[in-house]
């Protein structure tokens, strides 16, 4: 006697294959909202992560003067950089600076200000460095010589675009007042949503 052959999956039961895989399907569509949503939540986790990542790595940078942040405030780079924007400059020997660089210096015509034009002419005197810049959107070199103060200087290295915005916002009083309203509209809600939680139904 022959011995039988193992039955084919599915035909234990008389159960057609496409209806097995509708079935499968159908699971699939019945777990998916959940499932979408710990995968979201799980994504947003690791953005968040990396957020506080890199900006733990800039307060860091910025503590030992690796790096520092600044807002572009003018249209004179443009289109490499528009008002708004925010770079991270990183700290670099002043022997390294070259023409075609973008750099942000304080001008010899007010030091309290950051100017952050594009190299155009590079000229060293003993262990002083002095540079000529220009914007990109200008039609002629500043009008100054920038002498490099100490023994580096600041190169752009990265832009966020129009991220200072928010910066910029933030020094306006009624911005303050409205996040005033929102985080009180907040805890207000969150202690309503609480009450009637526990009233007895």
């Amino acid at each position: 006697m022959k011995p039988e052959a193992p039955l084919e999956r599915g035909e234990s039961t008389g159960q057609h294959p496409a209806i097995g895989s509708a079935a499968l399907a159908t699971s699939w569509v019945a777990r998916g909202p959940g499932y979408l949503r710990s995968r979201a939540r799980v994504g947003v986790e690791a953005l968040l992560l990396v957020c506080v990542g890199l900006a733990v790595l800039v307060i860091l940078g910025t503590a030992f003067n690796w790096c520092r942040l600044d807002v572009v405030l003018s249209g004179s780079m443009e289109p490499a950089l528009r008002p708004g924007d925010v770079i991270l400059a990183v700290s670099e020997p002043d022997s390294q600076v070259s023409v075609g660089q973008v750099l942000a210096f304080h001008p010899p015509s007010d030091p309290n200000i950051v100017v952050v034009h594009r190299v155009v002419k590079v000229v060293h005197h003993g262990s002083k460095v002095e540079i000529r810049t220009q914007g990109d959107d200008n039609n002629a070199p500043d009008a100054w010589t920038a002498v490099l103060q100490g023994t580096s200087a600041w190169r752009v290295s990265w832009v966020l675009p129009s991220a200072g915005y928010v910066a910029i916002w933030a020094t306006y009083p009624w911005i303050h007042l409205l996040a005033l309203l929102v985080v009180i509209g907040i805890v207000v809600w969150e202690v309503l949503r609480r009450v009637w939680r526990a009233e007895p139904r």
